[in-house]
């Protein structure tokens, strides 16, 4: 699990920096061709906040690089062939606008799914 993402001040007049977590990781393998993993988040998050996931990718696959998460599957990683990596790196990013103003603390759970590409 990554640590807590978390804002905690800004330059007046500015939107805050982002905030990032790259202490995850994960392992894939598959027997199969074409492969692809998508991420998603439970719910959606909260206006004027976005939350982002960068994963690494294994020898055969291309990474997507930085995608918003959302309640709606989006491609991580694609063109993943036969192949087997442990110790791929998850990035995640923390970003809120001026007008996102006080946000109360919650938890998303992010679904990593390997489907057909």
């Amino acid at each position: 699990d990554p640590a807590a993402l978390n804002i905690t001040s800004t330059t007046a007049g500015s939107d805050p920096a982002t905030v990032t977590d790259a202490t995850t990781t994960y392992n894939i393998s598959t027997n199969q061709t074409n492969r692809k993993i998508t991420a998603a988040i439970n719910t959606a998050m909260p206006s004027g906040t976005t939350l982002t996931i960068t994963m690494a990718a294994p020898t055969s696959g291309v990474s997507a690089g930085a995608v918003t998460l959302s309640a709606t599957a989006a491609d991580a990683v694609t063109s993943i062939d036969t192949e087997a990596a442990s110790s791929k790196t998850i990035t995640y990013g923390f970003t809120a606008t001026m007008a996102a103003g006080v946000i109360s603390s919650a938890s998303k759970t992010v679904t990593l799914t390997i489907t057909a590409g």
